[in-house]
């Protein structure tokens, strides 16, 4: 492979070289224009990118309205002088949503992480580079392995919470099912782990807003799920939109070339995130000029830029008045090449029209995504009131409960015979002789004085109340309340759905709580009324089927919190992986400062014992260990429990979080069945960053927990 690409880049010239660099938009007006101002103007569009490619300024589109002018694109390519294919890529976060009429919608990131299943998230992945390849596609910016803690962050549905395990486990995962072995099957893409770094913890959780921390927090938190994804073999990488101690990550050389190239290893490249190289100049003010800024971003380490026109002009210029060496030019190129080659491009650039319609949303794939949604699924409070049992009316309210909410981000609407709303699972799922009513209500920020009343009337007849509320982040959608760059200022539901709920809740009906969000919500008022809340999430297109399951009792949920959910924006920091200090001192005047919902916790309609846990003793220094314990289901229903296994080490030269995530695994279980569960600890799971943030293991005593509040054992390592 590498004298390939060493072929080929001898043959191209430096024209031709930048273009490789250079990424632009491929959508244009809809190719179904339906009068002649619209051809014509989807005809110039379309000239324009045939220009840009004859030219060879161009080497990679984005946001290509689907396969048919993906085709057209690279057959404007192959007859250019080298027939170097185009690289087309898309924001395929959770399912080919973004640029298909249809796709398979899986259940947004932050969901699937519920089910702490790499497994799960890997076969994700897998499908979703399936149906990018039939359709054109090549390359996806996922996965997002930024490490949250601040859920005001709209983008907070695009992650895997705030564990920096639970976070890179997930990370590497999808970068297997989307790369495969070395991404040069028929059915692979690049993955693209993003946003280097510290993009979910930004001041005020505002996208893009700067992150001050310190070089320890930035070494144990936010490194290590991209330092795992480089291990894995993530081919794209991009840096995060904020800068971090005063540096742009788009300038940092620091971070792109020292940290990501020599110290992790990383042999892809790295492309800019949407017009960040240009923000050097209008946003962060460290570039006079656009031309400095394109320097700075390409001499930090920067290979391909993502979008626009003048990118190209500049760099060109540069490299002729020696400001930008060539061979800088040719580290950038070699795996931009490298990744068409080893793609398959120049030998399969071209979609089949009759293979996507045997492969998109085919029952494969619709199968998998109901048993992601179903995974996904966290129970946060039962009184007994679900399984919904001896109910022969059910009302179904709320804004989120009949529409696309469900999708998340990243998806455009979708077919309405594609997707299975709340009310439709509801219907659908219910068992014989129980009627589902519905009352609409919403969207979420024009709830009406009438649709409450007429919520309030209908309730009145019920058995129960399902009220589905929360958020929405659909992305075309003008509603939307949520997602990238629409971050949140409180962490309760917006508008007036609490005020619909406390109007139900006065009738002392059973009220039961379905929350639709891409991030924590938080309402003390609305725990503590409702009668079960359960934590779906954004479940994707089969989301009402999963829904529906688990409150009729036809599925057992089984998800738990992959991040905390704190009481109110006043107790915003609030992660489970706290120092010892936290709260030694400081008490809230009117709160408790104990979360609303650990980190980890779920509920199921069943319940499992851990047996003690059983490992040596004393152990030495860089050894491994092994951990066991027996899990037992001790309820009247199968269910599937996620085993956590926490570590803490109890005195050390520096401060240690009281907790942290050393292992987890998933076991289902029949009534009365036992499982021995085994982990086996790495020696580094033992390790941390002295003083001089040098990695390094201490002798003492280290503190296993099973569960949140399971058994606990003490391990002593000696040198």
């Amino acid at each position: 492979m590498a004298q390939r690409v060493e072929l080929l880049l001898a043959q191209l010239s430096l024209d031709e070289k930048i273009g490789q660099m250079c990424q632009y938009v491929g959508e244009t007006s809809s190719p179904t224009a339906e009068n002649a101002d619209e051809v014509v103007g989807y005809a110039l569009a379309l000239a324009d990118k045939v220009q840009l490619i004859e030219s060879g300024r161009v080497g990679s589109f984005l946001k290509v309205p689907g396969a048919l002018e993906a085709n057209f694109l690279q057959e404007v390519a192959a007859r250019t002088r080298l027939g170097i294919p185009l690289l087309i890529g898309t924001d395929a976060i959770h399912g080919h949503g973004m640029d298909l009429p249809a796709a398979t919608i899986f259940p947004s990131p932050i969901s699937f992480a519920s089910a702490f299943d790499p497994e799960l998230a890997r076969r994700i992945a897998q499908v979703t580079a399936r149906e990018m390849r039939v359709t054109g596609f090549h390359w996806t910016f996922s996965p997002n392995v930024d490490v949250v803690r601040d859920p005001r962050w709209g983008r907070t549905t695009e992650t895997f919470g705030e564990d920096p395990l639970l976070v890179a486990e997930l990370g590497v995962a999808m970068v297997q099912g989307y790369q495969g072995r070395d991404f040069s099957g028929e059915h692979e893409v690049l993955a693209c782990a993003k946003h280097l770094v510290a993009g979910g913890v930004p001041n005020n959780g505002l996208n893009g807003a700067p992150s001050e921390l310190s070089e320890r927090t930035l070494e144990e938190l936010y490194h290590p799920p991209f330092e795992r994804s480089v291990a894995a073999g993530v081919f794209t990488l991009m840096p995060a939109h904020n800068e971090v101690a005063g540096v742009p990550c788009h300038a940092d050389e620091r971070l792109l070339t020292y940290r990501l190239r020599e110290q992790w290893g990383f042999g892809g490249f790295v492309v800019s995130d949407w017009l960040d190289i240009e923000r050097l100049r209008s946003v962060h003010f460290i570039a006079e000029t656009r031309a400095e800024a394109d320097r700075l971003a390409v001499l930090a380490g920067i290979d391909m830029h993502m979008h626009g026109g003048e990118f190209f002009e500049s760099v060109r210029a540069q490299v002729l008045e020696g400001k930008i060496p060539l061979e800088r030019i040719d580290q950038a190129v070699r795996p931009i090449l490298q990744a068409k080659l080893q793609l398959g491009l120049f030998e399969r650039r071209y979609s089949d029209p009759e293979r996507i319609r045997q492969v998109v949303c085919c029952p494969e794939h619709l199968a998998l995504a109901l048993e992601a949604a179903r995974k996904s699924l966290v129970l946060l409070k039962n009184d007994g009131s679900l399984p919904l049992a001896g109910v022969r009316r059910v009302l179904l309210t709320g804004p989120d409960a009949n529409d696309q909410s469900i999708l998340g981000d990243w998806v455009r609407f979708q077919p309405e015979t594609n997707v299975v709303t709340v009310l439709q699972g509801l219907q659908r799922e219910a068992p014989p002789g129980v009627a589902v009513e519905h009352v609409e209500t919403g969207p979420i920020a024009a709830i009406s004085d009438a649709q409450i009343e007429a919520a309030v009337a209908a309730a009145a007849s019920c058995d129960v109340v399902v009220l589905a509320l929360g958020e929405n982040s659909l992305r075309f959608n003008p509603q939307r309340t949520s997602g990238e760059n629409v971050d949140r200022v409180s962490l309760e539901p917006p508008g007036r759905q609490l005020e619909l709920m406390r109007r139900l809740h006065a009738l002392g009906k059973p009220l039961i709580v379905v929350l639709i969000n891409g991030a924590p919500i938080a309402s003390e008022w609305l725990v503590e009324h409702a009668a079960a809340v359960l934590e779906a999430w954004e479940p994707g297109m089969l989301g009402g089927t999963a829904i529906a399951e688990v409150l009729f009792g036809k599925q057992n949920p089984s998800g738990r919190l992959p991040m905390t959910v704190p009481r109110s924006v006043g107790h915003l920091g609030a992660s489970y992986d706290h120092r010892p200090s936290a709260h030694h001192r400081g008490r809230l005047r009117f709160s408790s400062s104990e979360p609303l919902f650990r980190f980890g916790h779920g509920l199921s309609y069943t319940q499992f014992a851990y047996s003690e846990l059983r490992c040596v003793e004393r152990a030495k220094l860089g050894q491994e260990l092994s951990v066991e314990l027996d899990v037992t289901n001790t309820g009247a229903c199968a269910g599937e429990d996620i085993v956590l296994l926490f570590l803490r080490d109890v005195y050390a030269s520096i401060t240690r979080p009281v907790r942290q995530l050393a292992a987890f695994t998933r076991v289902s279980l029949q009534p009365g069945q036992s499982q021995t569960v085994s982990f086996r600890l790495a020696a580094e799971k033992f390790s941390l960053l002295d003083r001089e943030l040098r990695r390094v293991t201490e002798p003492g005593e280290f503190r296993l927990t099973a569960g949140l509040d399971g058994p606990e054992r003490s391990v002593w390592l000696e040198a």
